[in-house]
């Protein structure tokens, strides 16, 4: 009877346990499955964004390149004004013509009416959807059978519209990205849309439909579709119903500066397909365990032999399964374009991924092994050392899921910048660091060509009006603190320049501008600036100065350098300048100030003969020396 008691009792728990066990092994394969998948997901769906986003870009740089091209602008400009059309009508249709060797498919010129002058190629007209893109000009993506890029960029003439230049273009790589998604089985799809007035969508062909939708709802039955979060601006991945109705496990994102959203998705179906195929196994490896424990528990001796066995087999497909899981993920690590790093507490580098080689040009084995610091420059090494101490005492730290950016150096011992998040993990009772990084060398030289193109003159590369009173500003402020120097502004306007222009074109003019642009820097200190107004006027800055005398100097020297003949395009010019000059802060104690009174000492230099410089004083008033000089 007792006999039968624990009997039932141990086959009771027996199969407890192993219900449970079995359980558990597959909510951590379903888990672990979902959680690798995911991330592909998310992966696959950032390369293809970017991939898009770069095309977009850089088809719609060439269209800006070719809108610049001043032969273009020139020909466009013979054309408003002479009579012979047909001739330049020839001439830009030939131009056009030579860009559809590239990626173009058709080329337009329009007037500033809007009116066509040339053409080159066919433009599709009867696209099956139109997708607008937010950028500066009117860019449009259209499907017809593929993808094709329109754009629209405008053509000026030192700042002046003067038409417009429309282009098409075939983006075959990217008409790939919408049916190459071979690799997620056979319900993988990538769509990519645009918002529509209201909760409505237009959306380009996928592979499970082949024809564009031009209006389909982002809420069905009271649920968003995963486009629907990427056109709110939302990045991630979810499980949700797509527009079919089916349960997907989408990674969704925007594309910035385009107004559309992307998603990458599966059906769930497919997706578990394979764990689920393994939980036959699992139930059918499960009860053949319990009766097989029971089994052991009535025949005493060979059944816990048997068990023995059976758990043995079972550690070792457990151990299986956890090293094909640990070899998925090391696959995941290994093919991330993004450079990762693992460093221990003690700021040894303990592996990194093939990404690390791409950005800082080591392999693996010239890291491994050596302290992080190494790939930062010599004066940054100390503080990285120092911050690690600081944290292992601490425990706190700024630096720790924040992404920063900082310099770092190539094997080549060249600095450029990364943009890196560190993370921290727990492993043996060891703290891990996990950074990852990715070069923006692209990104910040793009930032500083900005900066630069918004101060400074796009013809003579001098500082503009809006850089120049900075300068002036900084130079005041340090004046009034030393209380024993002054700033004095030189106001030079070239004399006839306009009769250069009239008599031999703009583009001389333009050369001679470039040309008195360097003589002026020649003539000054490495302190001084100098900045181009616009047309034939410059100003000059000098702080620091002890004396009005030394303003007088540079006006002399920059009179007498100014005057000497120029050589452009076999063309023999002499011109003289007229320079105006206010001191701070016997003329004025504000930029403004200054600048006006600067402009009306150069009239009163232009009025005392030209080729001459005047100081203000307070007998010059400005509307009595311009009306005598106009």
């Amino acid at each position: 009877m007792e006999s039968r008691r624990i009997t039932i009792l141990g086959g009771m728990i027996l199969v407890a346990l192993t219900v449970i066990t079995g359980i558990s092994v597959f909510a951590i394969m379903q888990r672990h499955t979902e959680t690798v998948l995911s991330s592909s997901l998310e992966l696959s769906l950032e390369s293809r964004a970017r991939l898009l986003r770069s095309n977009l870009e850089s088809q719609a740089n060439d269209v800006v390149i070719i809108a610049k091209r001043p032969n273009l602008i020139k020909q466009i400009k013979q054309f408003a004004n002479d009579d012979n059309k047909q001739e330049i009508r020839a001439s830009l249709h030939d131009s056009l013509n030579s860009f559809l060797s590239t990626e173009f498919t058709a080329l337009a010129i329009l007037d500033i009416n809007g009116e066509e002058i040339a053409r080159a190629g066919k433009f599709v007209v009867d696209a099956d959807l139109e997708v607008p893109v937010q950028r500066r000009e009117r860019t449009m993506l259209l499907w017809k059978d593929e993808l094709l890029l329109g754009v629209q960029e405008t053509l000026r003439d030192h700042g002046e519209n003067i038409g417009f230049i429309r282009t098409q273009t075939r983006m075959s790589e990217l008409t790939k990205i919408f049916f190459d998604v071979n690799s997620f089985g056979k319900t993988g799809e990538i769509a990519v849309c645009a918002p529509l007035a209201g909760d409505n969508m237009q959306c380009f062909p996928t592979r499970l439909h082949p024809e564009p939708f031009k209006n389909l709802p982002r809420v069905i039955k009271g649920s968003s579709i995963p486009m629907d979060y990427a056109l709110s601006g939302k990045t991630g991945v979810l499980r949700a119903k797509d527009y079919r109705d089916e349960v997907v496990v989408a990674a969704y994102r925007p594309l910035s500066n385009t107004g559309l959203g992307m998603v990458l998705k599966t059906d769930a179906s497919e997706l578990f397909q394979s764990v689920r195929y393994q939980l036959r196994y699992v139930i059918l490896a499960t009860t053949a365990l319990i009766l097989f424990g029971v089994l052991m528990l009535r025949w005493l001796v060979t059944p816990l032999l048997k068990k023995v066995i059976k758990s043995e087999q079972l550690a070792r497909n457990t151990s299986a399964l956890l090293a094909e899981k640990e070899t998925r993920s090391r696959a995941i690590f290994e093919n991330v374009h993004d450079g990762i790093i693992v460093v221990n507490e003690s700021g040894i580098i303990e592996s990194t991924n093939p990404g690390v080689k791409s950005i800082f040009g080591y392999d693996a084995s010239e890291v491994i092994g050596r302290d992080a610091s190494m790939l930062l420059p010599e004066q940054s090494q100390i503080s990285a050392r120092d911050y690690l101490r600081r944290y292992s005492k601490t425990g706190q730290s700024s630096y720790i899921g924040v992404a920063r950016e900082i310099v770092a150096r190539h094997k080549d011992e060249t600095l450029f910048h990364v943009d890196v998040r560190v993370t921290e993990m727990r492993l043996d009772d060891t703290n891990l660091f996990i950074c990852t990084m990715r070069d923006i060398t692209e990104r910040k030289l793009s930032e500083e060509k900005i900066i630069h193109l918004a101060t400074h003159d796009p013809l003579t590369d001098l500082p503009n009006r809006h850089f120049l009173l900075d300068r002036v500003c900084q130079a005041i402020l340090h004046a009034r603190r030393d209380q024993a120097t002054k700033v004095a502004l030189l106001f030079i306007d070239l004399d006839d320049f306009k009769q250069v222009n009239d008599n031999y074109g703009h583009d001389v003019g333009d050369a001679l501008l470039v040309r008195v642009a360097k003589r002026i820097c020649s003539v000054l200190r490495s302190e001084d600036t100098t900045s181009r107004q616009g047309g034939d006027e410059f100003i000059v800055v000098l702080p620091s100065i002890k004396h009005a005398k030394d303003a007088e100097n540079v006006a002399k020297k920059l009179i007498e350098t100014l005057s000497a003949s120029y050589c452009i395009d076999g063309q023999q010019l002499n011109i003289s300048a007229s320079i105006g000059i206010a001191l701070y802060p016997d003329d004025g104690v504000d930029t403004e100030i200054l600048m006006k009174k600067s402009d009306t000492a150069m009239y009163a230099a232009k009025v005392a003969g030209r080729g001459a410089y005047r100081f203000y004083h307070s007998s010059m008033r400005t509307k009595s020396f311009t009306k005598q000089f106009s």
